[in-house]
């Protein structure tokens, strides 16, 4: 895992001088993202740049930017199959230099080209630079779960694993794009390939992207359409459950390819338990590691669980308490790591275990994407509820229920007005359409809000419509829509940014394309049944963990926000929310973000994550806006 940065120009002169000092500002940039050695390599047309995080082969053979085959690559990734592909390339007399993955990503490309890419199990963004063809080859993983931002202009193109270094990369003519703020409002993070620039933009997931005289071509590479499935058989539970098992056994199994030390994330639930329990069933030594908030409520507390968990599994296990209200010493660090305005505030517990897990071990497996892969999130069983609240008079709906459900309530420091607060939400869009109720679920910000803020409508509608496509089930739709947009842009965003501040790489065996497919495969009456999300899920793994953790409610790695705001990010708020510092940008209209503050803490509507989002937006400004001109 790794920070990478390039720059292409083909104009007749090549790369301006300038290009050496704004990529070694770049890659100042992120070094906390490749802390153990960086490199730069450079011809008359193309600089390439890159920090390293040495996992697997620790020698400098493993060093980058790497050269062979005619070719020059720099790479952010890991590929658990390096081996295999290793062992067909060396078959079909092809050289491999080194031991290391990036080689074998250098001579795959230069044998099979983009053949390599469905080939791959593994996470990456690359930049490859064929010198003779005058080309720029860029490619994303699957998921999405290493970022690729770029800029093009021209016969210009420049690259970055982070935002805040391409603009280091590209000096000059940067502006916001007010469209890509209100989409950043109304779900608090972006939506690929948009940026809060106008001039920034991602290359999207499972796409791949060449660079030459022709300008940039973009094409997707990987389709994720459900398949087939895999025989009539997979509809049978009991079937289904065995390959599963076998597919997340094999996915854990493969993800402990280092030569560094290697834990685990484990919460309370399901996920994080189920691949601690595969690794156990593989013989794997198991370290493990669980994050708890000093005077948290109930509700936060996941340790107790997790302690249970461990004990079930014989797991090497540690518990991290952190006081993040009494030590606020992370408050810096961390909006510093936000390469780009992003309000899910997990993102602070995230990075909090991160900088925790970094001091004991390098790369940590997780279990992100299993809600989205299998529909675990409360909102799947609020889809499977709408039909019947929409079975009740429309007018009833309205005019009474509706109406009485905006006044309910909200909060998660006790059972009662948690309830009162999902109530609120499943009503707010349960009587819509498919896509419109999804879409509604998503958002954070409605349009009239959006409006009062002075923000054009963000048309996350036509996302959630272009994401479901024509897939028949409408539960395996609206879980394609979650991986191609909340997974990609919320979660895997999260992970990759503030587990990588700290130079720690986590791996996703819920990810693996093995077991991704087999679940898009699968009915969606598998997954999501009424009272049990991620039913094939628990049904699988039964038999290697305690039945409580099956019985659990759903929690999220969640933090009070409401309390933080009031304690160690007070300060925070107070500028984000300055009439006459929003005034001064120009960006926000400060009457509404007014109201959001005065109503922190009282009964009612929790306007917490509406200020968080607010705060992200102010702190990037102040911090990175300056490499902008912004």
């Amino acid at each position: 895992m790794c920070g990478l940065a390039a720059v292409v120009d083909l104009a007749a002169a090549g790369l301006p001088a300038e290009a050496a000092g704004g990529m070694a500002r770049a890659l100042e940039r992120l070094t906390p993202r490749g802390p153990d050695g960086g490199g730069v390599w450079a011809d008359a047309h193309c600089r390439l740049g890159h920090r390293r995080l040495a996992v697997i082969d620790l020698s400098p053979g493993g060093a980058q930017p790497m050269a062979g085959h005619g070719l020059v690559l720099t790479y952010n990734g890991e590929i658990y199959n390096y081996r295999q592909l290793r062992a067909e390339l060396e078959q079909a007399g092809v050289a491999v230099a080194g031991d290391s993955d990036s080689a074998v990503l250098l001579a795959g490309w230069a044998h099979w080209g983009a053949g390599l890419l469905p080939r791959l199990n593994g996470m990456f963004a690359f930049a490859l630079w064929d010198g003779r063809a005058r080309e720029l080859i860029l490619a994303r993983d699957r998921m999405g779960k290493k970022p690729l931002y770029l800029r093009t202009e021209g016969g210009r193109l420049a690259v970055a694993s982070d935002l805040v270094a391409l603009g280091h990369v590209w000096p000059g003519g940067w502006s916001l794009d007010r469209a890509g703020l209100a989409t950043y409002f109304a779900l608090g993070y972006s939506l690929d390939p948009q940026t809060v620039l106008s001039e920034a933009k991602t290359l999207p997931a499972g796409h791949m992207a060449r660079f030459s005289a022709r300008g940039l071509e973009v094409r997707r590479w990987h389709h994720p359409v459900p398949p087939a499935p895999i025989t009539d058989s997979v509809t049978d539970p009991g079937e289904a459950a065995g390959r599963l098992r076998a597919a997340v056994d094999g996915a854990a199994a493969a993800r402990l390819v280092a030569d560094v030390p290697v834990g685990a994330f484990l919460s309370g639930g399901i996920d994080s338990a189920v691949v601690c329990a595969a690794l156990v069933a593989g013989g794997h030594t198991v370290n493990s590691y669980t994050i708890g908030s000093a005077g948290a409520a109930d509700y936060y507390e996941e340790r107790p669980a997790a302690r249970r968990i461990a004990a079930h599994l014989g797991l090497a296990h540690t518990e991290i308490e952190i006081d993040p209200a009494g030590d606020t010493a992370w408050v810096e660090p961390f909006f510093e790591a936000m390469d780009a305005p992003f309000a899910d505030s997990s993102a602070i517990p995230t990075f909090l275990l991160a900088r925790e897990m970094r001091r004991h071990l390098t790369v940590a497996l997780s279990g992100d994407g299993a809600d989205e892969v299998f529909g675990g999130y409360r909102k799947y069983q609020g889809e499977l509820h709408a039909a019947r609240y929409q079975r009740l008079p429309a007018a009833l709906r309205r005019r009474l229920i509706e109406p009485l459900a905006r006044r309910l309530p909200e909060g998660k420091d006790s059972a009662l007005m948690d309830a009162s607060r999902k109530a609120r939400r499943f009503l707010a869009h349960a009587g819509a359409d498919p896509v419109a109720r999804q879409a509604g679920w998503m958002r954070r910000l409605s349009a009239a809000e959006l409006a009062a803020l002075g923000l054009p409508e963000a048309d996350i509608e036509s996302a959630v419509a272009a994401a479901r496509g024509d897939i028949a089930d409408p539960l395996n739709a609206l879980l394609a829509a979650d991986m191609a947009l909340v997974l990609a842009g919320d979660m895997l965003v999260k992970v990759d940014r503030f587990s990588m501040a700290h130079a720690l790489e986590v791996r996703s065996p819920f990810l693996d394309p093995a077991v991704v497919d087999l679940a898009a495969a699968l009915p969606g009456e598998l997954k999501i049944r009424p009272g049990a999300g991620k039913w094939i899920l628990r049904h699988a793994f039964a038999d290697r963990l305690p039945a409580e953790v099956f019985a659990r409610p759903k929690k999220g790695f969640e933090i009070p926000l409401a309390q933080w705001l009031q304690g160690p990010l007070a300060g925070p708020l107070a500028e984000a929310t300055d009439a006459a510092r929003l005034t001064a940008r120009g960006l926000i209209d400060p009457t509404l973000p007014a109201l959001w503050r005065d109503r922190l803490g009282r009964p009612g509507h929790d306007p917490s994550w509406h200020l968080w989002s607010l705060i992200c937006l102010d702190q990037w400004l102040a911090r990175h806006g300056p490499v902008f001109g912004l």
